[in-house]
């Protein structure tokens, strides 16, 4: 795989990786009563533990938080439930 390959690979990743922690972080928020608010990530760590082959899918879990702070982590599987790369995510709720 060519560097540009690799790297354009390594972006989806995390980009996939991302907009999991997102979707359940702004899941968080909204169950709490937090109507009209989005959520930005504060920190990620991200970690790639083998190549990335074939259809990839990203899973992510609240792990802790409060009011306006919500920590997740997300997994990024292979078609063989093989785990590619999984990061931790620190979001923060505010008003649009």
């Amino acid at each position: 795989m060519s560097d540009n390959a690799s790297q354009t690979a390594r972006i989806a990743a995390m980009a996939q990786l991302d907009e999991a922690m997102v979707q359940v972080a702004l899941g968080r928020v909204h169950a709490a009563g937090q109507d009209l608010r989005e959520v930005l990530a504060v920190d990620m760590h991200l970690s790639f533990m083998q190549p990335a082959a074939g259809p990839l899918v990203a899973t992510a879990q609240v792990v802790g938080g409060g009011k306006t702070m919500v920590f997740c982590e997300a997994q990024l599987r292979n078609a063989e439930g093989g785990v590619v790369a999984q990061a931790m995510g620190t979001y923060r709720a505010q008003r649009p």
